[in-house]
Parts: structure tokens; sequence; C-alpha cells
């Protein structure tokens, strides 16, 4: 796969490893992986391609389950697949951006 795309999965992981993870670290994991899902996008010119089924309070979302989505993600599959999993994370990761400011303004 495109180094770019592996170089920017592989900064999202390493921001999101430590115990003590803040607001800023999540972030800007969640921009890695955004600007990785573009830079697919248009350097495979794919589009159309159906997004993950949105999070609902049901899934449970934390840290360990980002982490295991990024584990996952196989830079060597199909680029539609690589997209759909990408996606996931960063679906997962918008929420806990979420989730970590109301928490941070309710205590």
């Amino acid at each position: 796969m495109a180094g770019k795309v592996k170089e920017l999965v592989s900064q999202a992981k390493s921001l999101i490893l430590g115990d003590d993870l803040r607001r800023p670290e999540l972030w800007r994991a969640y921009v890695a992986i955004e600007y990785a899902i573009l830079d697919l996008k248009l350097r495979h010119r794919i589009e159309g391609a159906p997004p993950p089924a949105k999070l609902t309070r049901k899934n449970a979302v934390d840290l360990a389950l980002a982490r295991s989505l990024l584990d996952k993600i196989d830079l060597t599959s199909d680029e539609k697949k690589l997209l759909y999993d990408l996606r996931a994370c960063r679906d997962v990761l918008k929420s806990l951006v979420a989730n970590y400011e109301r928490r941070s303004t309710t205590s």
C-alpha cells in the first residue's frame, strides 16, 4: 500500500499507545486516520464505497477498541477494504474525542 497511508496509520498507532492518553493525542490520531482516508480515496479514485455502520450507544467505544481496530488494519488488503477499516477506526476515534470533551466538562 502507499507509503503515506502506512506512515499515517503508524503515527496514529503510536499516538494512542500510552496509558495516560489526553485529548490532544486522540485528536492527532483522529486527524492522521482522516488524512489517510483522504489520501487513499484520492490516490486510488475510490468513491461510493459504503461507510461502516454508525456507532450506537450499545457499542461500547473505548480505547481498547480503537487500539484493536488499528492493529487489525491490513495495509496489504484491497483499497476498498482498507478504506472501510480506516473509516471504522476513524469513527471510534471521533467518538473517543467527543466523549473526552464531555467527560472533561462534567468533572
